[in-house]
């Protein structure tokens, strides 16, 4: 039998014969949920298949301790998912369980055995960006050879061609995705130029090498060149976020022969940031300013 509890926005189950609950579905209207230990004196121990599927509004999820296992699809299509907190790192995935979660930054372990900000933040990209569900590894994130293998999966991606997969993307495409051959192209140079910045930025463990892999990509796709892949993921994504301008002015990705065209693609958003990069690059021309008064 279902129950729901009120409180939560969930609905629940008894499972083992009454010995745990399981999480099997929740209210779509919840925008940030923490889920107890125990629901009635009895332990929460599993989320159950598709139970958070779709619920669009919701921004941060907590589990506590017991729950060892999420199920297939548990958190998949929530579109402003932004973070997830752990309480154990073994946990047992099932697929798919942050598909299409494309706003998911964090993936975190609480609270003593937490994990530093760049593991969390690689470890978010891994099944969103890099579909890597392997490297869902909680117990081994951030040492080594974990970092090892996210390079690795990193720069086979980079390897791949940009139309890698359209003709299989035309047969078959996800229901959310409508895209031509040269927006196909586009939508990959994004996902690259995104994890090339995001790598860049947390660096720990990185090779001289495979760092001037990742910065010769963004310097291949800036404002100026004919993909600009990286110039629209920082507006898109990181309009707001200094280090994202930082790094890319570090690298000369952005520099005052593109700053205008970069200015241009911000239109009216984004003022202090705008107002950064004039200070860091030289004032913009006077054709830019002529632009903001027509």
């Amino acid at each position: 039998m279902r129950y729901y509890e009120d409180d939560l926005g969930i609905y629940y189950e008894p499972a083992g014969d009454g010995r745990y609950i399981t999480v099997t579905d929740a209210d779509k209207k919840l925008g940030e949920i923490e889920i107890p230990e125990y629901i009635n004196g009895i332990p929460v121990k599993s989320i159950a298949k598709k139970a958070f599927l779709g619920c669009k509004i919701l921004r941060s999820v907590k589990l506590p301790r017991g729950i060892d296992s999420i199920g297939e699809w548990a958190f998949a299509f929530c579109d402003n998912l932004n973070s997830i907190e752990l309480a154990r790192d073994d946990i047992k995935w099932g697929k798919g369980v942050f598909k299409n979660d494309k706003r998911l930054k964090r993936i975190s372990i609480y609270p003593d055995c937490a994990t530093d900000n760049m593991t969390c933040m690689l470890l978010a990209a891994a099944p969103v960006i890099m579909d890597a569900e392997y490297l869902l590894d909680i117990k081994h994130a951030g040492n080594p050879e974990w970092i090892g293998k996210w390079d690795t999966r990193l720069e086979h991606l980079l390897n791949l061609a940009d139309d890698e997969g359209y003709h299989l993307y035309v047969l078959c495409g996800e229901e959310d995705l409508h895209f031509d051959y040269e927006e196909f192209l586009e939508y990959n140079r994004e996902k690259k130029s995104e994890l090339c910045m995001l790598r860049l930025i947390n660096d720990k463990g990185l090779s001289d090498r495979f760092g001037k892999r990742l910065t010769d990509y963004l310097l291949e796709h800036t404002a100026g060149c004919d993909s600009d892949a990286a110039v629209r993921v920082l507006i898109k994504k990181h309009g707001d976020e200094e280090e994202y301008y930082r790094l890319l002015l570090g690298i000369k990705a952005i520099t005052a022969d593109n700053l205008d065209i970069l200015l241009h693609k911000m239109g009216d958003r984004h003022t202090q940031m705008k107002a950064f990069l004039i200070e860091q690059c030289g004032s913009a021309t006077e054709e830019f300013f002529d632009d903001l008064m027509l």
